[in-house]
């Protein structure tokens, strides 16, 4: 059962790159080159959230995001001894920081977000996955604030960049 879920994690991952690769592919290309030199996609874990004056600003910390055979060569070239013991990255993703820099970003009101699990109602057996649940600004806030039970600061998230802004937050599922 934990491997089935390992595997569809997994799956679903890679599901995730691949529409950030193929979107970002297919927006510069065409007549929306100009544009999507202005559109970036980063992976972060999101370190603040403050609202002020009605406005979202985000505070990021970027990280680096590998899954498949490129966590593999990743994770073999950072921890070899792990490597030869497992024979390749846990659960097919790795991750790297290696710096502590953040950068700031002001959030757009109308910021698509796409949550994968996260404190629905407040009782640790209601706690499941829902895949690419999409939310309101104004309730990631609120999940975002809400600690209790999970702590949905501690998942990466795929934010995409246009203009300097936040448009798109997705959180990554790990396992």
């Amino acid at each position: 059962m934990k491997r089935s879920l390992a595997i569809i994690v997994t799956l679903f991952s890679l599901a995730v790159f691949t529409v950030f690769s193929t979107s970002s592919v297919a927006s510069a290309t065409g007549t929306a080159a100009k544009n999507a030199a202005k559109t970036q996609t980063r992976t972060v874990y999101i370190k603040q959230m403050k609202s002020v004056d009605g406005k979202v600003r985000i505070t990021v910390d970027p990280i680096g995001w590998y899954m498949g055979k490129d966590a593999d060569v990743k994770f073999k070239e950072r921890e070899p001894q792990a490597y030869k013991e497992i024979g390749g990255a846990p659960d097919g993703y790795y991750i790297t920081n290696d710096s502590k820099r953040t950068v700031s970003y002001s959030v757009a009101a109308n910021a698509k977000v796409m949550m994968q699990i996260y404190d629905r109602t407040g009782k640790m057996e209601d706690i499941d996955i829902k895949w690419n649940e999409h939310v309101t600004l104004k309730k990631f806030q609120s999940i975002y604030r809400n600690s209790k039970l999970m702590d949905v600061r501690s998942f990466p998230y795929h934010i995409t960049i246009k203009d300097g802004q936040v448009i798109k937050i997705v959180q990554q599922f790990v396992p």
